[in-house]
């Protein structure tokens, strides 16, 4: 029975009939109520109606009678009177008129006793507008009517009389206003009263069926709509459960959820919150307290516990529903167990990424990258905790040595020990830094004094200069270091780079293999070397330098048997600049290679020249640096200039030192040997400059072919003095006779000098005692004065110079 009861309880109609029959009886009753009240109004109304059409006569009374008291104070005004005389005297007074009208009249026409109009206008708020008179105005008066009321306007016309003792007509004033006529609303008869009352009772009764009929449609539309949403709910691919908002239990779960969670219905129906969610070690009441705060805009995070014990990650959203008056929370379960794999990999491959990009790959040490970022910060670490901060800049000596003969694979075995051994000497605090190929960077941490940087700097020495094993073959390498402070040295990253980067170019200068810490004088001569290379460009591009000429001397004759081409530096601001403040800094940024070229076209463009003025050449020694060797078409640009100036190849000599010929370190590798061996293909004579001073290897002499050698300064300065520079040279000049290569002293001031080189056999010299370089105009009246001409022009220099072999 009580099932039965339910059942009809439930009933959606029956709830609404219920609903429905005091909604009409209340209906009838307003309706009763409301004939009532529309009779009283009714009645009001037509009271009402009354006493104002009363009101509109009275008033429409009162304005007539205005009216016409204005049209007599016209007629009897002495401006209108003046207006019909045949000449009036003045035109008339507008202002005046407007004033006499009070706003009562709109149109005002003024006609003599014979109906000739002598004045008409029409009056507004704007003023006063002349214009013909309207035809009804005139009509009236032809008929003799003295008002009129015509298309919902009244019009008067008034006779204008003389003031003398017999009254005279002079004429008529007409005048007219728009009349609109106001009257009450008449009220409706009893029968329309009680046709409305019907009609409403009717439209009330159409209402509550049409009411009835809407609620009807709305259960069954509502059935439809709640078995669709239910439909979709299980048709859902994230899980949904429905509980009881109160005791959370599991009121209801679509198949998704069950599937997911391996549950039947029957099963699910027994749970609640607590043995569906959990969120790792999070106990059960905080975990139903984050459950209980959820919306449908906001995922939580959340797992699901399977029946199997097992845990799933799970994205869930909540929203509050009323299901028959009950409050029920639905809960949407989205699995994201794939999506967070997937977001695992991408953060690992990112890891592994800005590993990549921020790490050397050889040796696994930070690379520059990870330097850009990193040093800014621990400077500000630095400044912040008032601790002192260490950049040291290591290269490595003579690695492409190694890397050229050795391989690139023992190259890189080479650097990934050196990488270990770096990381064995510092601290844990400290970073290495490979920034690229042979050059190291440590950065010192937390240092409370400089001696801590020093210290290490020397370790890093010590330990390179242990030998390194790679493939059972000891491989020995050293390093220049240089060390910049913070703050001493620089507040920033781009200055402390910059400043060990140089102290580390001054450890190399120094011979390799010790630390220079960076110091002003450092600075200045940095600074010095970039202004120097800024103003070299600008020479080059404003043809600021020249070649000057400085001849060889035949100890026997004292003639001119060779000249010796030397680059000048003309500055507009400093004068003559000497070679040496602007040679090493051409060398050491690549300038030298434009500038050799400069010296190579000026000077045989010079020698074509004095030989079509008839001057005798002789031969012609340049200077060529490393770079120029390196580049490997040396050789195509001397043979491409020889050919368009119409010179032999013997007519040419390179001078070049020992170290550029002979240092197998130096970054010109088999380019070097093999231009110099087109060279000598092409006939070009080689000459090895300021002999002593570098290698002075007999070996090299033996192998390299060489035609010349140019006996240093330094040992000619002291030679009437010194023993030891006396048996040296004499040493030399013996060697060179018995290899058959020519010999040439530099440096010759004094005849002592002089005398005694031509002793000891060497038959060329060079020097102030002779001349000082000198520009292509004196040089072409020396050649021609002085020449040394008894041999013929295509001998060669070891030929015009015999008797200093022998």
């Amino acid at each position: 029975m009580r099932e039965h009861l339910r059942a009809w309880l439930t009933k959606k109609w029956l709830w609404l009939a219920a609903c429905g029959l005091p909604v009409l009886a209340l209906l009838a009753l307003t309706t009763a109520s409301q004939l009532y009240w529309q009779h009283r109004a009714a009645a009001l109304e037509l009271e009402n109606s009354k006493l104002q059409q009363k009101e509109l006569a009275q008033e429409a009374a009162r304005e007539s009678d205005q009216f016409i008291e204005r049209a007599r104070d016209l007629a009897d005004s002495e401006l209108i009177a003046q207006l019909v005389q045949d000449n009036p005297n003045a035109p008339p007074d507008r202002s005046a008129i407007m004033g006499l009208t009070r706003g009562m009249v709109d149109s005002l026409v003024v006609v003599s006793a014979s109906q000739a109009v002598r004045f008409s206008a029409t009056i507004a708020d704007a003023g006063l507008t002349e214009q013909p008179p309207a035809p009804a105005m005139m009509q009236m008066l032809r008929a003799g009517t003295p008002a009129r009321f015509a298309d919902d306007r009244q019009m008067i016309a008034r006779p204008i009389m003389s003031h003398g003792s017999s009254p005279a007509i002079l004429g008529w004033v007409i005048v007219a206003r728009a009349v609109h006529p106001a009257t009450a609303p008449a009220p409706p008869p009893d029968g329309a009263l009680r046709r409305g009352s019907i009609v409403a009772v009717l439209a009330a009764l159409a209402a509550i069926v049409l009411a009835l009929l809407v609620f009807t449609r709305y259960a069954h539309r509502q059935q439809a709509v709640d078995a669709r949403y239910k439909a979709i709910i299980d048709q859902a691919n994230d899980g949904i459960v429905i509980v009881d908002a109160a005791t959370l239990a599991v009121l209801y779960g679509n198949p998704a959820f069950l599937n997911r969670l391996g549950y039947t219905a029957d099963e699910a129906q027994a749970l609640t919150l607590r043995d569906i969610f959990a969120d790792g070690t999070a106990s059960p009441e905080s975990v139903l307290m984050r459950l209980r705060k959820a919306n449908s805009q906001m995922a939580i995070n959340m797992q699901q516990r399977c029946k199997d014990g097992t845990l799933t990650e799970t994205e869930v959203r909540c929203n509050a529903l009323d299901v028959d008056g009950r409050g029920v929370l639905a809960y949407v379960a989205h699995d994201v167990s794939l999506r967070r794999k997937a977001e695992q990999q991408l953060i690992e491959n990112q890891h592994r990424l800005d590993r990549m990009a921020h790490h050397d790959q050889l040796t696994g040490l930070p690379n520059r990258h990870y330097l850009t970022a990193f040093l800014p910060d621990a400077i500000s670490e630095a400044e912040a905790a008032g601790t002192k901060l260490g950049v040291v800049f290591l290269d490595l000596d003579r690695f492409k040595h190694i890397n050229d003969t050795r391989g690139h694979e023992t190259g890189d075995k080479l650097l990934q020990e050196v990488a270990g051994r770096l990381r064995a000497v510092v601290r844990e605090t400290d970073v290495v830094i490979r920034m690229g190929g042979d050059e190291f960077v440590v950065v010192f941490r937390n240092v409370k004094s400089y001696d801590e940087v020093t210290a290490g700097a020397g370790r890093i020495i010590e330990t390179l200069n242990r030998p390194i094993i790679i493939d059972q073959h000891p491989l020995q390498t050293t390093g220049s270091v240089g060390v910049s402070l913070f703050p001493r040295d620089g507040s920033n990253m781009v200055e402390l780079l910059k400043h060990s980067d140089t102290a580390m170019y001054q450890a190399k200068d120094r011979g390799r293999n010790n630390v220079q810490m960076f110091s002003e004088v450092m600075n200045r001569k940095l600074k010095h070397r970039v202004a120097v290379e800024a103003s070299l460009r600008e020479a080059l591009r404003l043809k600021q330098l020249d070649v000057h000429y400085q001849p060889f001397i035949n100890l026997l004759t004292r003639k001119v048997v060779g000249l010796e081409a030397l680059m000048r530096w003309h500055h507009p601001v400093h004068g003559m600049v000497p070679a040496d403040q602007f040679i090493p800094v051409a060398e050491e940024t690549g300038l030298i290679v434009p500038m050799g070229n400069f010296v190579l076209h000026r000077t045989m463009q010079n020698m074509s020249a004095w030989r079509k003025a008839g001057v005798p050449l002789v031969p012609m020694s340049l200077n060529i640096a490393p770079a120029q060797l390196q580049r490997g078409e040396l050789q195509s640009t001397i043979a491409a200039l020889l050919k368009a100036n119409g010179l032999r190849p013997d007519m040419l000599q390179l001078e070049m030192t020992e170290r550029a010929m002979f240092d197998s370190h130096v970054a010109a590798g088999e380019n070097r040997q093999d231009t110099m061996a087109r060279l000598r293909e092409l006939g070009v004579k080689i000459a090895i400059d300021d002999f002593g001073t570098g290698y002075s290897s007999l070996s090299y002499l033996k192998h390299w072919h060489v035609d010349a050698l140019k006996i240093d300064r330094s040992f000619v300065r002291d030679l009437a003095t010194d023993s030891s520079d006396l048996a040296i040279v004499s040493a030399i000049i013996a060697i060179a006779r018995h290899l058959n290569i020519q010999v040439i002293a530099e440096g010759i001031e004094a005849y002592q000098q002089a005398e005694i080189l031509r002793r000891l056999g060497c038959g060329v010299g060079q020097g102030f005692l002779f001349a000082r370089p000198m520009t292509a105009e004196k040089c072409l009246e020396l050649l021609g004065d002085n020449a040394e001409t008894d041999k013929p022009e295509d001998e060669d220099m070891l030929a015009l110079l015999s008797a200093g072999r022998g």
